[in-house]
């Protein structure tokens, strides 16, 4: 794994560009922001959060084929290569498995990173340590119907029994639409269901959020789950071992050392509502305020890309 440490080498200014399908991967903005607040360094640091959902009407998982959800990605990350950042950070399942079948990743003018990976490997160490437990992934319906985890999962020797996913299709959207509907939790619990119809859980049962959306909703996973079976739970979240590896290295700031600056500023190409600014600011504020400052204070870019 690439880690910050790397890219700060040199360098006079770090720009990383962070990007997701929707406001989910914010909250890997906001815990980036505030490892980086508490860590010894001098070089100004620019978090640049680019809001990539493309329609106002349809998210990617709503395009009707991988090769057009392929073309409006392309167009994305052409836009955010302009920017001339560090690195550019995949914070989305959906487009970081989208990523390789764009004609930018075949020569990408910039550093890129994806969430899939970091996922893969916080899931295979739990697996690992705990040969009696069982996994399941909840994911948008492209990232469940490419079965990347698994496959890879199994690739490094997790039996494939011990592992089944559902896609709960239409619940990042929701959350777009409104994260304080009360159907969310609806949602989630139907999708818990079809994910443990059928099957008989022994040991721990390990949840992995395989959406940056869905960690704003963990408890409710948590709950649903909870009501389906009797043993442990443990909810694995991709994004926050996402941060610890790009951050790993990285010692913590002495109280008399001066910070370098760090700049956050949030980009979307479809507007975002005042109340849905407010909401999803509210949770991102215990670990960033200066995150949930800059979504409130967003810049509307309607020809992004």
């Amino acid at each position: 794994m690439t880690r910050i440490l790397e890219f700060l080498a040199g360098k006079d200014e770090l720009r990383v560009v962070i990007t997701d399908s929707g406001v989910g991967g914010l909250y890997i903005c906001a815990e980036l922001e505030k490892r980086l607040r508490g860590a010894s360094r001098s070089c100004p640091l620019r978090l640049t959060y680019v809001n990539a959902w493309p329609y106002t009407y349809a998210g990617y998982n709503d395009l009707p084929d991988p090769a057009s959800r392929a073309r409006v990605l392309d167009r994305a990350l052409g836009r955010m290569a302009a920017f001339r950042p560090g690195l550019l950070l995949i914070a989305c399942n959906t487009l970081s498995l989208l990523y390789g079948t764009t004609e930018f990743s075949r020569a990408p003018s910039v550093p890129v990173m994806g969430i899939v990976e970091d996922g893969v490997d916080l899931f295979h160490e739990r697996m690992t340590e705990d040969p009696g437990g069982s996994l399941v992934l909840f994911g948008t319906r492209t990232t469940i119907e490419a079965g990347e985890h698994i496959r890879r999962l199994v690739q490094r020797g997790i039996e494939g029994r011990r592992v089944f996913a559902a896609a709960c299709h239409g619940l990042a959207a929701a959350f777009e639409r409104d994260p304080d509907d009360p159907g969310l939790a609806r949602m989630v619990g139907e999708c818990v269901c079809q994910a443990l119809q059928g099957k008989r859980i022994e040991g721990t049962l390990y949840a992995g959020l395989c959406c940056t959306h869905y960690s704003y909703l963990r408890d409710i996973f948590r709950i649903s789950l909870g009501r389906q079976t009797d043993g442990r739970i443990e909810i694995l979240d991709p994004g926050e071992r996402l941060v610890r590896s790009l951050t790993d290295g990285l010692k913590d700031k002495a109280p008399e050392e001066p910070a370098g600056e760090i700049t956050v500023e949030v980009v979307s190409k479809i507007e975002l509502d005042e109340t849905r600014r407010h909401a999803v600011a509210r949770r991102l504020e215990p670990a960033s305020a200066r995150t949930a400052r800059a979504l409130i204070d967003y810049t509307h870019v309607p020809d992004l890309f």
